[in-house]
């Protein structure tokens, strides 16, 4: 089989052999793998068989067979399956090798396969019409197509004014969302049922919906128009619903935050004028408390202080704030604003409760009913067990009072910042919605989970029971209290406790570097050429050919040459990731700016952009080099603040980092330099609701098995959450010190241990823990499965005042689990310097980030989140590839000294970072045309208009 195979793959037949000169047949031989006898005799033995002939023994001894008729159709059916499951012409012929090579049949032309995959996408075509027959018979063509026609009071066609979302959660921008569910409802978007399609292709449907013009999807058949324009529907509706109730909460929090800045200024206020008191009651204490005045004298001395000083100091019942400061008072004087766009959200929104009773839900209701009948006054008998402790004088003031508006007013408010509250934990949720769906739709479903269980124990690693679990904690955590116990009792030691039993930790020390390894760094980066942008992205793009990952979302063929489409989409790449804009590159390049906007449309999608940064990390983590900054088995993450220029739902003020608002680029990095995770999120939001998704979402060959952040990526949740699913989060807090320490065991099991058991104060509800082991594994599962995100579910359970059973237990674990953090950090100084320099190289990146996005003074553009997401992986992208390419000097340069007799050490190289934005020239070149330009007649002519 050996000589066959070898003789058909390298173009011989046996009569060549017989033929060839004795040193041709040793060296075929030895290619072929056998002896120049054995081939011989081969030779001998088949001379007079064709080619042909030949290829039919190598199949058949192989085991193979030849691609026929009826494994030619089989083949044919197999694409149009996969083809209805996503429409790229790519994946398609890959898998179709793949499935080719698992069948042992032999491939075909690959022209002719390419022929296949073509029929097989049309057939797809076809399936989903006939699929979707049945939903395209309940809406009436002409209303489809009406999609299509531009709206003359709108001045676009509807898919597009649906397409176009809020950037601002104002009164008007909130009715105009609900105006298009209203409209969605009209024509039966919210009774659609897609299911007889797969997701992915409903996806790709409405992705290339949004990406096409409606003109372009009037030129379409009807028979593959209406399947777009109805996934489109389906698509859109769900999104309408979650922006509508992210606008309401938006909205609401927006006229609680301008009450809250008032009761701040009116309590300074008051404090300022309060001085006076605080000095009149000093000396009325010296009075009262002084043992030699009896009643009369300390009486008479009272009065003594002068009756107007006294009388000065009564406070009238306006300038006596309530218990919250007048809160809910001045929300309810912006009452006519909440008014202008409460009741058209309730109007528009299904509400049900996640549990039963509930209250909130029956005032929703109710409130509901109120509007739809225009009550003035809310019945007898209304539900206000809702209503929070601090603003219930304002209801009782009302009632004593028969004021039965104002009544109305504080009791409405309180509805719906509970429905605030309810939305926002999943107390409540909303039909059809994805973001407010009903919690128990994130997880597995208890009757499915038996099934999965074991693969979820194998995946994660957990143990089936707590009880196996707290031993391996007791165990890790006595461990660590022993070597604390060694350092207290120690002299000159990092840790230490003053008289009250406080715990004191000494800073690292600074690493000064060795003067000779950072001569021999900088000796090294000096050898290193400074390389335009697009010449990084050009070399990159030659060593990974991430440019092939960049695919159409129709999955269409380019029709351009292969070199002009390359040019256009490292324009457009660039474009994003420098912050130029496409008309601006326009100028620069000289390229189209209707092709760079072509290219951005159709190719630059966060699904081909996590590919083509994927294919970019990998080649970075097989580098030689990428070795000596790390085994890619410790990231860390951490945000970038960017400002934003106009209105954005995103877009958040934070005096901290810029005068106006801005939005944050999350990143993941790995110990090797590489970003491995983006995401756009709003500054205002905590990181730690985010930390733990990209890692879940990992499809790089980095093995991340730790995680490090800062103070702001950790919470209790967090840390349960990630050793839930067998990972480790190891953050650097502010004042750890200071935190609390919790015990899994009595008191006086720690005995053992006098200077550090006693500082393990708090106790831990181990036994809820132990109650709710199986749901936590079942949380853990379905963030595992990936049926919810960590991000989603993080904000479910962590939100509202009354928390969830299940949250409850999943902070007690995390409770033991910083603890045990805690210990470790205490003791173990190499830990605490491995990720500090982790979270150094985070920091280092975040500099390569700003030095990139520089123009338009380093603003977001883009108003939607969606936009602000593909700027952010094209600026991903576009650093990878500047560490990639800066790695590949970097060995250059090594091996450049070396071969001149210079010595470069490993700890040279282990300090020598390819995070350096030098030897990047992100500027271009400039022409100073001097002639050319004095010899130019007045200034250049005026644009048209």
């Amino acid at each position: 089989a050996v000589h066959l195979c070898a003789l058909r793959f390298l173009g011989f037949v046996p009569a060549d052999v017989a033929a060839a000169p004795a040193n041709v047949v040793a060296r075929l031989a030895k290619r072929a793998g056998a002896t120049p006898g054995a081939l011989g005799r081969y030779a001998r033995e088949t001379a007079g068989r064709s080619r042909r002939e030949h290829v039919e023994m190598v199949v058949a001894h192989a085991g193979w067979r030849p691609c026929g008729r009826g494994e030619w159709k089989a083949l044919g059916d197999w694409l149009v399956a996969r083809a209805i499951e996503h429409d790229t012409p790519s994946v398609l012929f890959a898998q179709a090798l793949e499935h080719l090579r698992a069948e042992r049949v032999v491939r075909p032309g690959l022209d002719r396969l390419a022929r296949a995959v073509a029929t097989a996408r049309v057939a797809a075509d076809e399936e989903t019409y006939r699929r979707l027959v049945p939903v395209l018979a309940s809406f009436d063509g002409d209303a489809l197509d009406a999609l299509l026609v531009t709206d003359p009071a709108r001045g676009v066609a509807p898919l597009v004014w649906l397409g176009d979302g809020a950037t601002s959660s104002s009164p008007d921008q909130v009715k105009a969302e609900v105006a298009k569910l209203v409209y969605l409802r009209g024509l039966g978007a919210d009774r659609l049922d897609l299911g007889a399609v797969p997701p992915e292709r409903r996806r790709h449907l409405a992705t290339l919906a949004r990406r096409s013009t409606p003109s372009a999807l009037a030129r379409m058949a009807p028979e593959r128009r209406h399947p777009v324009l109805v996934a489109a529907l389906a698509s859109v509706y769900p999104d309408i619903v979650d922006e509508v109730a992210q606008l309401f909460d938006q909205a609401l929090s927006g006229t609680d935050s301008r009450a809250r800045h008032q009761v701040a200024d009116r309590r300074l206020a008051a404090a300022e004028a309060d001085v006076e008191r605080l000095v009149l009651l000093d000396d009325i204490l010296d009075v009262v408390l002084d043992d030699d005045l009896d009643d009369t004298a300390a009486g008479a001395a009272v009065r003594g202080l002068g009756s107007g000083r006294l009388a000065g100091a009564v406070r009238s019942e306006e300038e006596r704030l309530p218990s919250d400061g007048g809160h809910l008072e001045l929300v309810e004087a912006s009452f006519s604003h909440v008014r202008s766009f409460a009741p058209q959200v309730l109007g528009a929104l299904t509400f049900e409760a996640s549990v039963s009773p509930s209250e909130v839900l029956d005032a929703v209701v109710l409130l509901q009913a109120m509007n739809s009948d225009g009550r003035r006054h809310v019945p007898d008998g209304a539900p206000t067990g809702f209503v929070p402790a601090r603003w219930r004088p304002y209801l009782d003031a009302a009632t004593a009072a028969g004021d039965r508006n104002r009544y109305k007013h504080y009791w409405e408010l309180c509805a719906l910042f509970a429905l605030r509250a309810g939305l926002r934990s999943g107390e409540i949720w909303v039909h059809g919605s994805r973001r407010y769906a009903d919690p128990a739709s994130y997880l597995i479903a208890p009757d499915a989970w038996p099934a999965v269980r074991d693969e979820v124990l194998a995946l994660t690693g957990m143990p089936a029971t707590f009880t196996e679990r707290l031993a391996a904690l007791d165990t890790e955590t006595a461990a660590y209290l022993s070597a604390l116990e060694s350092l207290l009792v120690g002299a000159d030691s990092p840790v230490r406790l003053d008289d009250a039993g406080q715990l004191h930790l000494s800073p690292l020390a600074a690493e000064t570097p060795d003067p000779a390894l950072s001569a021999e760094r900088d000796a090294l980066v000096a050898r290193i050429p400074t390389v335009p942008l697009t010449e990084v992205l050009i070399d990159v793009d030659r060593e990974t050919n991430f440019t092939a990952l960049l695919t159409h979302a129709d999955g269409a063929t380019v029709r351009l040459l292969a070199i002009e489409h390359r040019r256009n989409l490292y324009a457009a790449v660039l474009a994003q990731a420098c912050n130029f804009g496409t008309a601006r590159m326009a100028e620069l390049t000289g390229i189209p700016a209707d092709a760079i906007d072509w290219a951005t449309r159709w190719y630059l999608r966060e699904d081909t952009l996590r590919a083509a940064n994927t294919a970019i990390v990998n080649a970075h983590h097989r580098h030689p080099l990428a070795s000596a900054w790390g085994g890619g088995t410790l990231s860390s993450s951490d945000g970038l603040r960017l400002p934003v220029r106009g209105r954005s739902l995103t877009a958040r003020a934070l005096s901290r980092y810029f005068l106006d608002e801005g939005v944050t680029s999350y990143t993941h990095v790995s110990d090797q330099h590489s970003t491995y995770g983006t995401q756009v999120i709003v500054s205002t939001e905590r990181d730690a609701t985010f930390t733990l998704d990209e890692i879940l979402g990992n499809t790089t060959e980095l093995p991340i098995v730790e995680h490090a952040t800062d103070t702001h990526g950790q919470t209790l949740a967090t840390f349960a959450l990630f050793d839930l699913v067998g990972l480790r989060l190891s953050p650097r807090i502010a004042k750890l010190t200071d935190k609390q320490l919790w015990r899994s065991q009595p008191a006086a099991h720690y005995q053992r241990w006098p200077l550090a058991g006693p500082m393990l104060k708090q106790h831990a509800q181990v036994d809820l823990i132990a109650e709710h082991w199986d749901d936590l594994l079942r949380v853990a599962g379905s963030l595992k499965l990936g049926h919810v995100s960590a991000a989603l579910l993080v904000a479910r359970l962590q939100a509202g005042s009354r928390q969830h059973p299940l949250a409850k237990a999943l902070i007690e674990y995390g409770k033991l689990l910083r603890t045990l953090h805690a210990l470790r950090w205490f003791t173990d100084e190499a830990f605490r310097r491995r990720v500090g320099r982790q979270l150094n190289r985070g920091e280092a990146l975040n500099d390569l980030r700003r030095f990139i996005f520089f123009a338009h003074r380093g603003a977001v553009r883009y108003p939607h989140h969606d936009d602000q997401t593909t700027q952010a992986h094209c600026h991903t992208l576009v650093v990878n590839a500047c560490i990639l390419s800066t790695t590949g000097y970097i060995q250059d340069a090594i091996d450049a000294h070396r071969a001149a007799g210079h010595e470069v050490s490993e700890q040279t190289i282990a300090h020598t970072s390819p995070a350096i934005f030098e030897v990047i020239n992100p500027y271009g070149t400039l022409n100073f045309d001097v002639a050319g330009i004095l010899s130019r007649t007045g200034r250049r002519p005026l644009r048209s208009l």
